[in-house]
């Protein structure tokens, strides 16, 4: 594949909305949407990328793209059962400056980055407040029943290629780790993160799984689509995340055509998430009974590697739930 080198991603990302009232007008949104409330973007600024906002349908308030990443006045609802830190990570990453988070049998966290390239309104990590360190490796190494390291974040592909090809090659060098995945919306919000640089690091410290985090089918155009199957061409495996969100995607057409658009291009669905009961997201639940649903429906109209794991994050469980 030849990679577009007018513009590069870091620039992409620099160019980003940071203004909702910007946002809007740029979507030629009627100023009772541009009137988003200033305190829910003070708590969470709002960053989207151009790319990203160009998939959004102009003169559409209720976009399935636009309400992801739009601020709302719910946000500063109060809701029983939402928290700041509803999957338990706050007390871990207190105790671990390396960035390392262990919570599953085998399988050891990285916190790669603070930072993402887009700001989703149901981020369980939106109130994460970890102090800035290093990322160290000696956990890992000292730790032999580790055999897998993620990657996670923030989003791990906005360290800069050579920052991110020394971390793999480093964690390549450990003989107990046998698979690294890492975890990224970044191809999504800005496809050109896809570099020659970043195919050709990927390719060469397998096995590296990537982990895309897609909600809706609008997300995947031609110019996504293409970039993430250069990766698939080299040997990488790429598989999708989805979060379970009302009003944007709980309804059977929507997802059919994300999960069948994933596979038509070689990615495969991994996960369906329950929502993360974070404070300010209580608008996006779905009832899980509607989750199931769906998923049995999917079930009956796709092949079955087409239809994610319908999970849910428990705080202390050894695992994902299925639900």
């Amino acid at each position: 594949m030849q990679i577009n080198r007018e513009k590069t991603w870091e620039a992409e990302l620099a160019e980003s909305f940071r203004d909702s009232a910007e946002l809007c007008r740029y979507l030629h949104l009627p100023d009772s949407v541009r009137q988003n409330d200033l305190a829910a973007t003070a708590e969470y600024p709002l960053l989207v990328p151009r790319s990203f906002a160009n998939r959004m349908e102009p003169g559409n308030p209720n976009d399935p793209l636009l309400l992801q990443v739009l601020p709302q006045r719910q946000e500063t609802e109060s809701v029983d059962g939402f928290t700041t830190d509803p999957v338990g990570e706050h007390q871990h990453w207190a105790g671990t400056p390396c960035r390392v988070l262990q919570k599953y049998p085998g399988r050891a966290l990285i916190l790669a980055a603070d930072a993402c390239a887009v700001h989703c309104r149901f981020c369980f990590r939106r109130y994460f407040s970890g102090k800035k360190a290093d990322v160290s490796l000696e956990t890992i190494r000292n730790s032999p029943e580790i055999h897998e390291v993620i990657f996670s974040g923030g989003d791990p592909l906005l360290l800069p290629d050579m920052e991110l090809r020394e971390l793999l090659y480093y964690t390549a060098m450990i003989p107990h780790v046998k698979r690294v995945r890492i975890h990224s919306r970044l191809p999504i919000a800005i496809p050109s993160r896809i570099t020659s640089e970043l195919i050709d690091t990927l390719s060469r410290f397998s096995p590296i799984y990537l982990v895309l985090h897609v909600n809706h089918p609008n997300e995947l155009n031609d110019e996504v689509l293409e970039r993430i199957e250069s990766l698939v061409d080299v040997g990488v495996p790429v598989m999708s995340q989805t979060v379970l969100l009302r009003g944007i995607n709980d309804n059977l057409e929507t997802l059919r055509n994300l999960f069948e658009k994933l596979i038509d291009s070689r990615i495969i669905p991994y996960y369906l998430h329950q929502l993360d009961r974070v404070s300010g997201a209580a608008h996006f639940e779905v009832a899980s009974d509607v989750g199931r649903a769906l998923i049995a429906e999917l079930r009956n109209l796709l092949p079955g590697y087409a239809v994610p794991q319908y999970v849910q994050e428990i705080v202390g469980a050894p695992g994902k739930r299925p639900l």
